[in-house]
Parts: C-alpha cells; structure tokens; sequence
C-alpha cells in the first residue's frame, strides 16, 4: 500500500532520529537519510524544504515520547505523580539509548551556535515547568512543603533525569540497577514531602 504523505515524513523523520544517535548532527546527511529510508536524496525534498526541517521533525518526534512519559501518570497526588514519573523515567527514557538518549546529548552538542540546540533548551524549559506545575500542585493540595524552593526542587528532579540519560550514554547502567537513582528519587521526595496528613487527606479526597 501507498505510504500517505505523514507516514512518509514520520519514516524520515524517524531515520533522522537514528541517524543524529549513530553519527551526530553533523552527520546526518542527506544522503543518509534517503538510504535509510529507501528513496532517493532528491525524493526527500517531496515532503520536506530541506535537512533542516527534517532534524526539527527528528527533535519533535524525540520529544514527543519525553512528553509521553511526563503525562504517563495520573496519580492524583502530585508527591507520588512525581515519584512515579522518577520510576519510570529509568524504565522507558534512560532504558532507550537509541530513540531518545544518543539523539538527546548529540542535538546539545551541536553547538550555543546551532539553531537546533536552542530549540532543545526552550523545549527542555517546557519539560521543566511540568515539574513545576506538579510541584505547586502538591503544595496546594497539602502534599508537598509549602517552605521550599519550587525551582530548585523542580530542577533536582530534572537534573536526576539528566543524570539517568548520562549514565546510560556513557554505558554505566549501573547506576540505575543498582538502585542509586531510586535512592536519590528518594531523597529529593522525602525532603519535599509534607509532615502530617496532607497525603492521607487527598485520599480521602480523591475517595469521596
């Protein structure tokens, strides 16, 4: 059957995607791309302008399953939202190397200068208000300490994710199945979690 044109762009886009983990963004050629993919260099400009745009397309389809994974939980109570976030951080993003962490480090480094990391720093800074977002929701509800520092919480949980995707580029699972990142999930929780029956009074909530 005939691809449709979206289906065509995701398979290119995908390549891309596979291509930036193996040889980086520079090179990710063209050339690349179409033999991935199994059409020519000139068929590639059918459905995109050019190499550009398909490293876009490439950065959003990797983005896309990190914001699947930030909207993986529903747990009404933001303190275990984030915990479990944390969990399964380790067990889907950190655990895929060539979909989402080889690609990840390879679009930063290209460069204060390329156009494509920053458009990876304004999306990571989306990423990082969600973490926000859950912790002030926690505050609200009793869950989480109202005296902490929203954005140094916020940006120890991502930094904790960071570290995650590291130890897995650089080939140290251990740190994950050994149980470190769990222990410091942990630690960063159990020094924002509120004292008394905040937790106990959104089950009851959520209950009723």
């Amino acid at each position: 059957m005939r691809k449709t044109r979206e289906e065509r762009r995701a398979e290119i886009a995908a390549a891309a995607l596979k291509i930036v983990g193996e040889y980086g963004v520079q090179g990710t050629t063209m050339a690349r791309i179409a033999d991935a993919v199994g059409i020519s260099g000139p068929a590639l400009y059918k459905h995109f302008t050019g190499r550009t745009e398909i490293l876009e397309a490439a950065m959003d389809m990797l983005l896309v399953r990190v914001v699947s994974w930030l909207d993986s939980s529903r747990n009404p109570n933001a303190l275990e939202r984030l915990r479990e976030l944390g969990t399964r951080h380790a067990l889907t993003i950190a655990a895929d190397y060539e979909g989402v962490v080889a690609p990840l480090f390879e679009f930063a480094a290209a460069g204060p200068r390329s156009q494509l990391t920053g458009q990876l720093a304004q999306r990571q800074r989306a990423a990082l208000q969600r973490f926000v977002a859950i912790i002030e929701e926690g505050q609200a509800q009793g869950t989480i300490r109202r005296d902490i520092d929203v954005q140094v919480m916020a940006w120890s949980l991502m930094g904790l994710t960071w570290i995650e995707n590291l130890a897995t580029l650089e080939g140290m699972e251990e740190f994950v199945t050994d149980g470190v990142s769990k222990r410091m999930l942990d630690r960063i929780l159990a020094e924002i979690a509120a004292t008394g029956d905040g937790p106990a009074r959104v089950a009851m909530t959520t209950a009723t």
